[in-house]
């Protein structure tokens, strides 16, 4: 079923655009400089490597390939959050790549988050991960105010965990 389910995250791939004005959290770091860095950061994000640090993600093999479907299990405290999302947009330019994948029906969101690397002129690379999303279940107050800050927590883990991958490629 989830692999036919049709994304509840309404128009899709707005976080890609290069000013996500509906983005309620974009955090960015720059990960490392040149090419080198620039194909780990990419390997790292098509690995799903900063989704699999903070969860379970299921299919084992799944990679971020437009259309794949990611279960994901997240532990946060003692409850684990099952997290149905699929790619339903992938960037690949000489100069940026990333991919967005949108909630899918049974996510405790309605919404998307995109992963993107970009390659600065000034040979900086730079990770940028953007989210736009809501409470799927309108009568959760609790979950509407902790949805910011909870976004941008994971947000900056994952790129902790890109810089680190980024860095330890590079040995």
């Amino acid at each position: 079923m989830a692999r036919t389910a049709e994304p509840s995250c309404g128009p899709m791939g707005v976080t890609l655009g290069d000013d996500p004005v509906t983005a309620s959290v974009h955090e960015a770091r720059v990960v490392g400089a040149g090419s080198d860095a620039f194909d780990r950061a990419i390997a790292c994000l098509r690995a799903l490597v900063p989704q699999r640090a903070v969860a379970a993600v299921s299919p084992a093999e799944a990679t971020a390939e437009l259309g794949t479907t990611v279960l994901m299990a997240l532990p946060i405290g003692p409850i684990t959050v099952v997290a149905l999302n699929r790619v339903v947009a992938v960037v690949d330019e000489p100069r940026r790549w990333g991919f967005t994948y949108g909630t899918l029906p049974g996510h405790v969101l309605v919404g998307e988050e995109s992963f993107v690397v970009e390659h600065r002129v000034d040979d900086a690379v730079v990770v940028h991960v953007v989210a736009t999303a809501h409470v799927a279940v309108p009568a959760s107050r609790l979950l509407r105010l902790l949805l910011v800050p909870v976004e941008r927590h994971f947000a900056r883990r994952y790129l902790d965990v890109v810089a680190r991958a980024v860095a330890r490629l590079a040995r």
